[in-house]
């Protein structure tokens, strides 16, 4: 596979193995086909794009992840197919990304950004029969492209996943092979160990044999090392500045119950809050308030890539206020409320119906221990991780 690089996948330790580690194949290294000279800039985060939904690949439009083009097409038959792991696997995934390049000024999502926006994109999914972990169409010095198509396999686990992510990342934007098992361009991977972009000047590598190369984009290497050495850490802070920080807060609304909305016990609804946000799914704190007054403790959860869900069963009847506020992990926080009655039993239901057409009593009714007159209001938190892993339009 010429004009290639990939990340290979060793099942042993390196540093205990008591063979050398076999590797899979890796495609030659090479530069990508474009001048040398412009500077390194960064004026907003890089986007970093773990597409987990598979692409049909576009050919003759060079490496452009908008329209899912690759220049390695032909290897994949033209499609890579989604990942399957479950939601666990990918927010693990995710986040072991994101704290890779925490020091960086590089954002890792999973939604597609806009099409206006410079992304670069690795496609996290089934490469089909493959000997290789992950594989990069060139070695971009300087970033010169500013967003590029690369493939990773479908790892279930977050290190190896994250690793085999940020090395085809990291060969779009100019950075090579090295020899140093720590350091996430390390050509092999190796269970149990965490690499990472580490502060120090390894040798240069051409292949999985470890021979030692001049490099192909000594403008930037040896600005910190000597010919043939490169300094992965440095040449990220080169290029994307260090971190910056979110100071956007998530948009929120409480889409279920419609405002103003009313139940006749027994009752059971969801509680449902739409949540957009360029670093959607992420960690929210989440606290409930019912007319100024705290309901339970302020709750943490991951995973919220669709609708908050919160179950409310069998409150004592009487006219609700429920503020919700949502805050990420920046610190950035939204807040909506939704006002709802809750009539005594036998009462009569009023003549209304939801934005879908729906009775508003809810999706389900049933009684609750303690019976509906006079037991305490519970608003029992369901399980926050949402059935699917979709984007929101």
């Amino acid at each position: 596979m010429l004009g290639g690089t990939s990340l290979l996948w060793v099942s042993a330790m390196l540093v205990t193995a008591v063979e050398p580690p076999t590797p899979l194949g890796t495609p030659s290294l090479g530069a990508a086909p474009t001048p040398v000279g412009a500077s390194p800039r960064q004026t907003t985060p890089e986007l970093l794009y773990i597409n987990f939904d598979g692409a049909v690949l576009q050919r003759g439009c060079g490496n452009d992840p908008h329209y899912d083009c690759s220049s390695l097409a032909e290897t994949f038959d033209g499609y890579v197919g989604p990942y399957t792991g479950n939601v666990t696997q990918r927010m693990s995934i995710l986040q072991a990304t994101r704290k890779a390049v925490a020091d960086f000024g590089v954002r890792v999502v999973t939604q597609r950004p806009p099409e206006d926006v410079d992304y670069t994109m690795v496609i996290y999914g089934d490469l089909g029969d493959q000997d290789f972990a992950g594989v990069a169409p060139y070695i971009d010095c300087e970033d010169l492209n500013l967003g590029d198509t690369s493939f990773t396999q479908a790892f279930t686990a977050s290190n190896t996943g994250s690793t085999v992510i940020l090395q085809e990342a990291a060969h779009t934007w100019g950075l090579e092979h090295v020899d140093s098992v720590t350091d996430v361009l390390n050509p092999f991977k190796a269970a149990g160990l965490t690499q990472s972009f580490v502060d120090d000047c390894f040798p240069i590598v051409a292949n999985t044999s470890l021979e030692r190369t001049p490099g192909s984009c000594n403008q930037i290497h040896t600005q910190f090392c000597e010919p043939g050495f490169q300094n992965s850490y440095r040449e990220m802070l080169l290029l994307f500045g260090e971190h910056v920080p979110d100071v956007e807060p998530p948009a929120f609304e409480l889409v279920y119950p419609p405002d103003e909305s009313t139940f006749v016990l027994p009752t059971t609804f969801i509680l449902r809050g739409a949540i957009e946000d360029e670093l959607h799914p992420q960690f929210y704190d989440i606290e409930v308030f019912n007319n100024g007054q705290p309901v339970g403790d302020k709750r943490t959860d991951v995973g919220l890539e669709g609708d908050l869900e919160l179950a409310i069963t069998n409150p004592e009847p009487g006219d609700y206020e429920l503020r919700v506020i949502l805050t990420d992990e920046g610190g950035n926080a939204s807040e909506d409320t939704v006002r709802f009655t809750i009539l005594p039993e036998g009462s009569e239901a009023p003549d209304q119906e939801d934005d879908e057409g729906a009775d508003p009593q809810g999706a389900t009714t049933c009684s609750a221990d303690g019976g509906p007159n006079g037991g305490p209001a519970q608003l029992l938190w369901a399980a926050l991780m949402l059935a699917g892993w979709r984007r929101r339009r």
